[in-house]
């Protein structure tokens, strides 16, 4: 195919610098499907169409607020009305933010249980001191965390 930047497509390059991304970043985006193929120039270079930079733009704003890649290819296939669409990615906004609440919580009690352990630690280091576990008996003499339930 004979493209060229004369009928405003960018090289692949182009689009990577503008976008503060890496080429292989394209690449990877056009293997899930966050970007369309790309097409060849006749230097058989990769090109895209301006609005693939535009794409690119709204998917690394999408990850700034936490979205994941699937969850914006899934905004990118809503072929709703762009009020319905919109709508769409509130609901898959309340929903990451719930379980980034749900992740917070669950870190901040990892927090409060290496910071309760951790004074004794420190007190049983303090000489020179020879480990008695296996891997580190710290770790080991800890009592055994409850399993999570199993998601379905």
């Amino acid at each position: 195919m004979n493209t060229g930047e004369s009928k405003g497509l960018l090289k692949v390059g182009d689009i990577a610098m503008q976008a503060g991304v890496g080429v292989q970043t394209l690449h990877y985006y056009e293997r899930l499907g966050l970007l369309p193929k790309a097409e060849r120039s006749a230097a058989n270079h990769r090109v895209y169409r301006p609005e693939a930079l535009r794409r690119v733009q709204f998917v690394k704003k999408a990850q700034a607020v936490g979205f994941t890649l699937e969850e914006i290819k899934e905004i990118f296939s809503c072929r709703q009305q762009s009020t319905e669409r919109c709508l769409h990615v509130v609901e898959l906004g309340e929903r990451r933010l719930r379980q980034l609440d749900a992740k917070l919580q669950m870190l901040q009690e990892f927090r409060r249980s290496l910071a309760s352990v951790l004074p004794g630690w420190k007190k049983k280091n303090t000489s020179r001191r020879r480990c008695a576990g296996e891997f580190c008996d710290l770790i080991e003499r800890l009592p055994t965390p409850p399993t999570p339930p199993r998601k379905r």
